[in-house]
């Protein structure tokens, strides 16, 4: 019968130093200096296409480009509206026959 032995140089269990160990977190980040462009509350307003009924979605984004860029994905039905501050920004409009939307600026 073996009876363990205490670790050699009086080290503890768990006390290896055969792993390397992550560095110390900086205890005094840097607030981040460039917060990046403001964003703008929207909100799209459209008739789903997959159940015809009326939705409002309100997201954030730095401007009208990157807003309709996020939409792009929504199953937008028949008609769609962007709005800021409750004005209407721009309208989906489409053409029969199978033609791309397009977004008409108001």
């Amino acid at each position: 019968m073996k009876i363990p032995l205490p670790p050699p140089h009086g080290r503890a269990d768990g006390d290896c130093d055969c792993l390397p160990r992550p560095a110390d977190p900086d205890p005094n980040p840097e607030p981040d200096s460039d917060p990046g462009p403001p964003l703008t509350t929207f909100v799209l307003r459209y008739q789903d296409a997959w159940f015809g009924v009326e939705k409002r979605v309100a997201f954030e984004a730095t401007d009208v480009a990157a807003a309709l860029a996020m939409m792009a994905r929504e199953p937008v039905g028949a008609w769609a509206e962007l709005l800021h501050d409750g004005a209407v920004v721009c309208r989906r409009g489409h053409e029969p026959g199978g033609a791309p939307d397009y977004w008409v600026v108001d």
